[in-house]
């Protein structure tokens, strides 16, 4: 029987879908809630811009914020595949 602080342990399938809900409705908020801002900038200034200027910033930053979310987690940075460290130089 696998122990509580097994790392290779599965998350049970309600917590997994709740993480997933969680995640999509972030998405869903992040792409409207700015044309929802611009529209009610709209409505207050008299102008008819702001929920297009609401609207395209909301779904660049969804759709950013989605690609980072379903990225692998276990993704390392390699340091421009040169095999150096970065730290120092060779004459130091």
């Amino acid at each position: 029987m696998p122990s509580v602080k097994d790392p290779l342990r599965e998350p049970h399938p309600f917590a997994a879908a709740t993480e997933w809900v969680a995640k999509i409705t972030t998405v869903g908020l992040e792409m409207v809630l700015p044309a929802v801002g611009g529209r009610f900038l709209d409505r207050r200034w008299g102008t008819n811009y702001w929920v297009l200027v609401g609207l395209v910033l909301g779904v660049t930053v969804g759709i950013w914020h989605l690609i980072r979310m379903t990225q692998p987690k276990s993704r390392k940075r390699s340091s421009k595949g040169d095999g150096s460290s970065g730290r120092g130089s060779a004459g130091s």
